[in-house]
């Protein structure tokens, strides 16, 4: 899938001015997202993104509504594994689905690439779908929180997000049909929830 996307910063007082100003209509019930994220032994990814090299990529688990503080589980789960690589003109997601432990979920995960990776953090939100009469797709991701992993594979609560994370996600990347207005025009951001995650929980110091 290609793809471009926008994104914007909203505290909860602009999110409310933001949902009075466009006409936006629910898609899809809201759900809980809960992602582990990887990154190579030095953090490749990480710095690949910061420093806004092309390409580059990401992955991650994902689950929707479950949440695990103990990643050794032994329970079978539904959940996919997602690569997502960003390129000079815009963005590809591949998806697989996956039905097993967690454990042997992450495994998978590691040995994925070419370059072998580890788990780093999880990341949990609320997310609401919505889509514009132009046909832009909407995400409102609430209430992001940042867990650190343990050496025994257990999550610690460190840091959360106290704004709003919008997305546009833009199908045809020939054309920007985007609904951008110069009120949202003055909260757009470049933002990685990984990235934002790995600082704020100061992985690397």
């Amino acid at each position: 899938m290609q793809r471009n996307e926008i994104k914007f910063k909203l505290d909860n007082s602009n999110l409310i001015k933001f949902k009075n100003e466009t006409k936006l209509f629910s898609v899809y019930p809201q759900r809980r997202v809960f992602s582990i994220y990887f990154d190579t032994i030095d953090y490749k990814d990480f710095i690949d993104s910061e420093e806004g090299t092309v390409p580059r990529k990401k992955i991650r688990l994902r689950y929707y509504n479950s949440f695990y503080e103990n990643l050794n589980d032994d329970k079978k789960i539904k959940g996919s594994i997602e690569l997502k690589k960003t390129l000079d003109f815009h963005r590809e997601k591949k998806s697989i689905k996956i039905f097993d432990t967690l454990k042997n979920s992450i495994t998978v995960c590691k040995n994925f690439l070419n370059q072998k990776r580890y788990p780093v953090c999880a990341i949990t939100y609320q997310r609401n779908y919505y889509k514009s009469s132009s046909g832009i797709r909407v995400t409102v991701d609430k209430n992001i929180q940042y867990y650190k992993i343990n050496r025994y594979h257990q999550l610690i609560l460190n840091n959360y997000e106290n704004e709003n994370i919008i997305e546009m996600k833009i199908e045809d990347i020939d054309k920007n049909n985007s609904f951008e207005t110069d009120f949202l025009s003055a909260y757009r951001v470049r933002f990685s929830k990984y990235c934002e995650a790995v600082r704020k929980i100061k992985i690397i110091i």
